[in-house]
């Protein structure tokens, strides 16, 4: 079942916000076995909208809008829709009592604008604000309309019109079962690990493969279908043991949980503890580790030693190292984990300095050269990068190669 997405607003076409809207939606829709085929803005014109449905409506089998209730005179979804159908917008009785009860019956002319609907239109109540969604049917195709507000656009979905797609998709006789399963890699590249999966599926037997980057990480997409789930998921399974092959050491897990995620779950889930010793991060590591609740349980603390007196004051290194070697070296974030574990006490202590640029490099050491360490029990591991990208990108692959040493020691 194809699916298309409208969203309605000038705003958006302006570039003043971003169209999340789209591609909440298409997730909601995959998750319900419809395949989002096109998403389209517009601005809130009539003409525009009018034309945009049209065209919607000669491609796909469903349309989703979202956008244009509101009660000022340039929201006109409902006017617009109205007229595709050849009907007139009526006031919605359950949503105008819902809103005279929230303003104590002080409801104006323009505020009734925000609970109109087409007539005959089959409403949803919005139980996080005030206008209705609403379906209308032209040609045979069910348009959606709901809010442009984020909650009040998923506070309807997920309270009625997805139960009804689902209805739609069934009666239509268009089931197809889909089996998935998203694996993470890190450490490799889009093109290598693109190389890596070549030939793995057929796209004609109703498997595909797709590549996301989500920097620094990148995301490999089974998907499967097929009219049986059973036959669907025997099929992807059929296919992960070898994309496992393919993929190797680089692919860390499956799933929702990033790599940023899991290293804080397994810390946690140890009962060891972590101290941080940071330069070019700039205490990127610690915020990392501290996202995930029940991260005091394992995490202590981090020293920010940006300068090399700091890293002389707080941790203890060697002016005499510094001195021999810089401040990116393997030795001193060799004297920054020993110290930072020492000084707090911890079972593991992970350390990094770097060039991040974009000025600062040298011949010998350029911009994106950077050093690692982990210090536990067992003794320092260390590891070097080069990565002569951007000063962000620099600094967040630096963070998550930290934790990604911090996983290997677990």
């Amino acid at each position: 079942m194809r699916a298309e997405i409208l969203t309605i607003g000038d705003e958006l076409c302006r570039g003043e916000i971003v169209d999340t809207n789209s591609s909440g939606l298409a997730a909601r829709l995959w998750d319900l076995g419809i395949t989002t085929r096109w998403m389209t803005s517009c601005c809130d014109d009539a003409q525009d909208i009018t034309t945009a449905l049209r065209q919607a409506l000669a491609r796909a089998d469903v349309v989703v809008c979202s956008g244009g209730l509101g009660p000022t005179e340039d929201d006109l979804t409902v006017d617009v829709v109205s007229q595709l159908v050849g009907v007139e917008p009526v006031v919605d009785e359950p949503a105008r009592e819902r809103m005279a009860a929230r303003f104590s019956n002080m409801v104006t002319p323009v505020q009734l604008r925000q609970v109109r609907v087409p007539g005959g239109a089959r409403v949803y109540a919005n139980p996080q604000g005030l206008a209705p969604g609403f379906e209308v049917v032209v040609g045979g195709i069910s348009i959606f309309c709901m809010p442009g507000i984020p909650r009040e656009l998923y506070g309807i979905f997920d309270t009625g019109l997805g139960v009804r797609l689902v209805e739609l998709r069934e009666a239509a006789g268009r089931v197809e079962r889909i089996a998935r399963q998203i694996y993470r890699v890190f450490g490799r590249g889009e093109s290598q690990v693109s190389q890596a999966c070549r030939g793995l599926v057929d796209h004609t037997a109703g498997a595909s493969i797709h590549y996301q980057v989500k920097f620094p990480e990148v995301l490999v997409k089974l998907v499967v279908r097929d009219a049986d789930q059973a036959a669907a998921d025997a099929r992807l399974a059929a296919l992960d043991g070898e994309l496992r092959t393919r993929l190797g050491e680089s692919l860390y897990g499956t799933g929702d949980e990033n790599l940023v995620a899991r290293a804080t779950r397994r810390l946690i889930a140890s009962g060891k503890t972590l101290a941080t010793a940071e330069s070019c991060t700039g205490g990127m590591i610690g915020e990392l580790v501290t996202q995930m609740p029940g991260s005091s349980r394992a995490f202590l603390g981090g020293a920010i030693v940006y300068s090399n007196a700091e890293k002389v004051r707080q941790l203890g290194v060697a002016q005499a190292t510094l001195d021999r070697f810089g401040a990116v070296s393997e030795e001193i974030v060799r004297e920054m984990a020993t110290g930072a574990r020492e000084r707090f006490g911890t079972d593991l202590a992970v350390s990094v300095s770097g060039i991040a640029g974009p000025d600062g490099g040298t011949p010998e050491k350029p911009v994106g050269t950077v050093w690692l360490a982990l210090a536990d029990l067992g003794g320092v591991t260390t590891k070097k990068l080069f990565w002569p990208g951007l000063r962000d990108q620099i600094r967040t692959l630096s963070a998550w190669w930290a934790l990604e040493l911090v996983d290997n020691a677990l």
